[in-house]
């Protein structure tokens, strides 16, 4: 903005206020000038887009009745403020009914004051979207922690009771202020096998309307009848249920309102179909507010809990399996923690140069973009080792399915392979690409994305600091795909077990992965009537080398 004539040539981008508004015009951002008591001398077109008026409908109009934003009195006062001191201001705008947020400034020049409006919406949106995600992640990790420590508590002993016991002392205080666990004998009594409370009194009190009031599995509510039908039943708010409840027996009532119970989750410990039991978390004093999170959390709870039970007598024979089992897990949750604990720290960055701080400059888009772009790099990773997982468990059950369709082989890896080229810049490899087509048949768009997402990841992980040739051909009857490295190479004796699930044959402290990747890619290949074979020398580097049948002609 320049300070011109008032009479200045309109031809040379001024007009009649003296301002040169061929730059104002052409800005991103809605522009209002204005003389000091408001009233609106230039709009640019964007502003004009902004309020969905023309221009002409806007000029000479006092600027805070244009916007119902504008008509607080909070915006008035920062328009007069610099009008008179000309210090300029910046805030935020939150236009609640459409859910749009604006960063607003004013500027004072040559006697007028300059709007200037940015909608950040978008901004915001991704902002809520990390915070979410963020918490999201904090309780899925107390959750993950809690889990393990009672697994660890379940797989402790193999006395039933203790196992009970242990498990309702890990919920107090964490879950719950009381917690008990409940068995159905076969005289169709039930007897409490585990009680644990946070506060001695609430054990003395607890007791005694236990002795008077036993659990029964008639009872039309509560323990006995989660034991009889084997459904949760959660009340959030007890006490509104016990104030709206009508009639019954008054000495049951006044005994439950002295217990203080605000809210119980009740969850039933069933195995192979059969209820085993029911886990109960009782909340009281504190001031915890039960969830359909900690539904889910009991829930799971509960299954651990009676899968333990009811596999207490063959622990002996399954040590084994425990033993590989906790293995794997001990794997997967460090690799499932290591993006985890990156993306925390990227997130912890982004709202803290998110946040307005007096004295300095808000962070550039470049720097919040390159921190959006490691939290998407960290969420792509740990989608990868959820989805190597799922294929896990469906492949195991025979869900594998494929969805065919007339597919380029050479398109799709000259589409994918691009996305690793910054994989491979990080670990000091170049990937070269050779992918002439077209290379035709009929197979699974996103499996065989997958198979090369598996071999170039695994060629990345193994092959640091050497290139990477991706090569794809075909002949009349087959179609082929090969990644090669020129890393560290497979042993002959790791080549029989290179395709088995869970198989390392390299350190997981030097080399991260489920040990899932090389099993997926198999079983993928194997559906599509395919194979795949492996050339590897120690210290020369492997070639993985996909095979797929064509139609004929």
């Amino acid at each position: 903005m320049t300070g011109q004539d008032p009479a200045g040539d309109s031809r040379h981008g001024s007009d009649a206020t003296g301002l040169d508004t061929a730059l104002l015009d052409q800005m991103p951002e809605a522009v209002a000038v204005c003389s000091l008591d408001g009233a609106c001398l230039h709009v640019n077109p964007a502003l004009e887009r902004l309020l969905g008026r023309p221009g002409q409908d806007l000029l000479g109009r006092v600027l805070w009745a244009l916007h119902p934003e504008w008509t607080e009195r909070s915006f008035q006062d920062r328009f007069q403020q610099v009008a008179r001191t000309g210090e300029p201001a910046e805030f935020e705008n939150h236009v609640a009914p459409v859910e749009r947020w604006f960063v607003l400034r004013l500027l004072r020049s040559h006697a007028r004051v300059v709007l200037f409006c940015r909608e950040i919406t978008a901004e915001k949106k991704q902002e809520a979207t990390l915070r979410a995600l963020y918490d999201e992640m904090r309780r899925a990790q107390r959750h993950a922690a809690f889990l393990a420590q009672a697994s660890e508590v379940l797989a402790s002993s193999l006395e039933h009771d203790l196992i009970l016991q242990r498990l309702a002392h890990l919920a107090v205080p964490v879950l719950a202020d009381a917690c008990s666990v409940d068995l159905p004998m076969p005289d169709g009594q039930v007897r409490r096998a585990a009680m644990a409370y946070a506060k001695p009194e609430l054990q003395v009190v607890g007791e005694a309307f236990q002795t008077r009031f036993p659990v029964r599995t008639e009872d039309p509510a509560g323990i006995g009848k989660v034991l009889r039908v084997g459904l949760t039943e959660f009340v959030p708010d007890f006490a509104a249920v016990l104030a709206s409840s009508q009639g019954g027996d008054l000495e049951y009532r006044r005994a439950v309102e002295s217990l203080g119970i605000t809210a119980y989750i009740i969850v039933p410990l069933i195995s192979r179909g059969r209820v085993l039991g029911a886990l109960t978390l009782l909340n009281s004093e504190s001031r915890r507010r039960y969830t359909e999170a900690d539904v889910r959390l009991a829930e799971d709870l509960a299954r651990r809990a009676a899968t333990s039970l009811d596999n207490g007598r063959l622990y002996t024979e399954a040590q084994e399996a425990v033993r590989a089992r906790d293995s794997f897990l001990s794997v997967a949750s460090h690799e499932l923690n290591t993006p985890l604990t990156s993306l925390m720290l990227n997130i912890h960055a982004l709202r803290r140069d998110m946040e307005p701080r007096a004295g300095s400059a808000p962070a550039s888009v470049d720097a919040l973009t390159g921190k959006v772009v490691a939290v998407q790099r960290q969420v792509s990773r740990l989608s990868s080792l959820v989805r190597e997982l799922l294929d896990v468990s469906r492949i195991t059950a025979g869900r594998l399915v494929l969805e065919r369709e007339d597919l380029d082989l050479a398109a799709l890896t000259r589409e994918v392979v691009p996305r690793f080229f910054e994989d491979g810049v990080r670990a000091g490899c170049e990937i070269h690409l050779d992918a002439q087509g077209p290379v035709l048949g009929h197979w699974d768009r996103l499996r065989l994305e997958q198979v090369l997402q598996n071999l170039l990841s695994n060629a990345i992980k193994y092959g640091r600091g050497s290139p990477i040739e991706v090569r794809v051909g075909a002949d009349d009857t087959q179609a082929w795909l090969s990644v090669k490295d020129h890393g560290m190479g497979i042993p002959p004796e790791g080549r029989a077990r290179l395709f088995q699930r869970f198989e390392r044959l390299a350190s997981e402290r030097h080399y991260g992965g489920l040990g899932l990747g090389l099993w997926i890619v198999k079983q993928i290949v194997d559906a599509m009537d395919g194979r795949i074979r492996v050339e590897s020398t120690p210290g020369q580097g492997s070639t993985f080398t996909v095979e797929l049948p064509r139609p004929p002609g």
